[in-house]
């Protein structure tokens, strides 16, 4: 070949190598086309993207890209697209419409009203273009101009039916049902075949309770096209709410075999419906995106943990963090799992944490960071992660209920009836929400309020022992003993060893002046159950209110030995002994009791107690410390002797005793007010605020709680107020 030729070929091969990269875009695209009318959607989506990176400026492109992420169910992706593609086009207006439908099923409604106007500025005409702005408007609670978007809507196009399904959503938020009832009939009417407008009129039957119309245009809507998604988990949604879940199953499964989407819905069904190795036999056959692998494992963790294979959860849970450590999910279900296994504290914090740090706006991280929060007894912290989840979603009932909880801990009666009444609108059938709001109307003195409430929830759970037992105490506190007692007795008949309804009988029967009722309940317990703590104090104070003390103090002292941490057994006891004025020959007893049982701390607790009494210090601190050299986590003498030193100003070992105290009685707010008073004596007020809180929290009704709580909160106002003059 000559050299003139070569210098021609590469002459050429340079200008075939200019052209390629138009040429090849222009290739993909092609086949990107093919595939997508074949049905092929990953396929064409890789073509499309190709063709995009030579030929990113073409509209037509990111319009093709969007339909196909659309049809994948990546409502994410499909956005970005549609937004380029209308960016580049404003002549489209069906992507700019369709960027701001995806805007609005997230939310952002502000932007989808600039969406909507934009489409209407290209074409005034545009009927789903004013069905878009009405949506925008409804949601930024703009009703009245958002009806005369829609109606501009139906004007353009009367034969629309999607335009009158519209309408007739914000004439129902409006408030005019008739009108409403009307718009999704005429939908109905224009287009009888359309699934949609079918269950439209559905959803507008069941916000009107009626369930017979939902059910009919919900099958109606199956008959029109059985594989309809929406329609499959709307009838399978609408037979769980109205408690025929066996009909929900073949929806569920018809479901499962459209998508893995579907059968993680079949297999959160398997769940609740107590079916454990259903659902996983479904989720372990799942395959597929690694959101849905991710899904299925985390669901299969919190499985594990349900059956009592805490270890085997926690495993599942790291394999998926160490493949999605960014994923917020795993860490929250993590940080669940230690706190149900009540394991490391430190590492569920750090669990949370990270979960929120991944997803500051996931609700769930947020909660849990409450709930490991409580754990920690950190009640400030508590507090605000729950108020942080309500911002996030002003609907998380849950975050409510313990918000609730927290204020009628503190005393905050009518802030603990804001929060009730915010959980209880949220879950009309949620006898939870309804006992704490009566609780807390019942700490504000509502006693009128409170039997209403629960009254109003007894007409559909009558024998609910929940409820009938807050009736009970309603019943007492108004001096209402009669109705006090059968509400305590419906409670115990549904619920025999309910703890709290116990306690409440025999205090009804004890305000009736029928005492010998109220021996025959206990004594029936005790033949039952002869160990149980709560039978054992209930059978001792009837003996005290019976006169009989040595009956008291032998089940007391049976019971303080077998579990040494009762704190309030010692207490009956000490103040046995204080009525009878036998002071020695009560020592005398315990002393021989914990030389014949050196191995028990009850015993020699109880020395430590009756010195302590007697004024004893030396000798009380002595045997406390007896006790702690044999048995280091012997909560009552560590709080006591905890107490002591912080009285003689020995503050540092106070607190680690106190941190023991704490640890061991996690349930008594005894422990918690001598931490709390240590903190207050070293000058540190906030940390000595957490306990006191907690003390209260337990113990609402002591006043002397109260009284230390108050003096931190101004000791801490006082050094707040330091630091700031500081500072200036």
């Amino acid at each position: 070949m000559t050299r003139r030729a070569l210098i021609v070929c590469a002459a050429l091969l340079v200008a075939a190598c200019r052209q390629d990269p138009i040429q090849t875009a222009e290739k993909h695209a092609r086949q990107g086309d093919a595939y997508a009318a074949q049905h092929k959607l990953t396929e064409a989506s890789i073509e499309y993207r190709n063709a995009l990176k030579g030929l990113p400026t073409r509209a037509d492109l990111h319009y093709k890209l969007a339909k196909i992420y659309t049809a994948s169910n990546d409502p994410v992706k499909a956005y970005g697209e549609y937004a380029q593609a209308a960016d580049l086009d404003p002549s489209n207006i069906d992507a700019q419409v369709e960027a701001g439908t995806l805007l609005l099923l997230g939310g952002q409604f502000e932007e989808a009203r600039s969406r909507a106007e934009l489409a209407l500025k290209s074409d005034p005409n545009s009927a789903t273009g004013h069905i878009l702005l009405g949506n925008a408007l409804a949601g930024l609670n703009d009703t009245s101009r958002a009806i005369k978007q829609m109606e501009q809507a139906v004007a353009l196009d009367p034969d629309n039916a999607p335009a009158y399904s519209a309408l007739g959503a914000i004439q129902f938020r409006s408030g005019a049902k008739d009108a409403a009832k009307q718009s999704f009939q005429k939908a109905i009417d224009l287009d009888p075949k359309s699934v949609e407008a079918h269950l439209a009129l559905a959803n507008f039957d069941w916000a009107s309770s009626d369930p017979a119309g939902t059910e009919r245009e919900l099958n109606t809507a199956l008959q029109l096209d059985a594989n309809n998604p929406l329609t499959r988990r709307a009838l399978a949604l609408f037979y769980l709410n109205t408690r025929r879940p066996t009909e929900a199953e073949p929806h569920f499964k018809a479901l499962a075999s459209m998508s893995p989407d579907g059968a993680l819905a079949l297999a959160d069904y398997y769940t609740g419906m107590h079916r454990p190795e259903d659902a996983l036999r479904v989720l372990n056959g799942i395959s597929g995106k690694k959101r849905i692998m991710r899904d299925a494992q985390l669901r299969i963790a919190a499985i594990k943990q349900s059956q009592g294979k805490g270890d085997e959860a926690l495993d599942i849970t790291d394999a998926v963090i160490h493949d999605h450590p960014k994923d917020s999910e795993p860490h929250v279900l993590k940080a669940r799992l230690l706190l149900a296994q009540h394991k490391d504290l430190d590492q569920a914090w750090k669990e949370a944490q990270e979960g929120v740090k991944d997803d500051n706006s996931s609700t769930a991280a947020a909660y849990t960071v409450g709930l490991v929060a409580l754990a920690r007894r950190d009640i400030d912290g508590a507090e605000s992660a729950f108020n942080q989840t309500l911002k996030l979603n002003p609907r998380a009932a849950a975050a409510s209920l313990q918000l609730a909880r927290l204020q009628l801990a503190k005393g905050d009666a009518a802030g603990a009836v804001s929060a009730a009444e915010q959980a209880a609108s949220q879950r009309p059938n949620d006898i939870e929400a309804a006992v704490l709001l009566a609780r807390s109307l019942r700490a504000q003195g509502d006693l009128d309020r409170a039997k209403r409430e629960l009254e109003t929830r007894l007409r559909t759970a009558p024998k609910d022992p929940r409820l009938q037992t807050e009736l009970g105490w309603v019943n007492l506190a108004a001096r209402q003993v009669d109705p006090a007692r059968a509400a305590f007795k419906t409670a115990l008949a549904a619920a025999p060893s309910y703890d709290e309804a116990r306690v409440g009988a025999v205090t009804a029967d004890v305000a009736a002046k029928d005492v010998a009722s109220a021996r025959a309940r206990v004594n029936g317990w005790l033949q039952a159950t002869p160990h149980d703590a709560t039978v054992v104090t209930l059978a001792a104070r009837l003996d005290l209110f019976e006169n009989k003390p040595a009956d008291a103090e032998h089940r007391l002292t049976d019971l303080v030995s077998r579990d040494p941490s009762r704190l309030e057994a010692y207490e009956m006891l000490g103040q046995i002994y204080l009525r009878q004025g036998n002071v020695d020959a009560a020592l005398a007893r315990y002393r021989a009791l914990a030389d014949r049982a050196p191995d028990s701390a009850g015993a020699a607790t109880m020395v430590g107690m009756i010195l302590q009494s007697k004024g004893d210090r030396a000798g009380a601190r002595a045997a406390y410390e007896s006790v702690l050299a044999k048995h280091p986590r012997a909560g009552v003498a560590a709080n006591n002797l905890a107490w002591m030193l912080a009285e003689d100003g020995k503050y540092d070992d106070a607190l680690r005793y106190a941190t023991v105290a704490t640890e061991e009685m996690r349930d008594r707010p005894e422990a918690q007010d001598t931490l709390g008073y240590i903190y207050l004596q070293k000058d540190l007020p906030v940390h000595a605020l957490p306990a006191f809180e907690r003390a209260v929290q337990m113990a609402p009704q002591n006043a002397l709680y109260r009284q230390h709580l108050q003096q931190a909160q101004a000791k801490a106002k006082m050094a707040d107020k330091a630091e700031k003059a500081v500072n200036r």
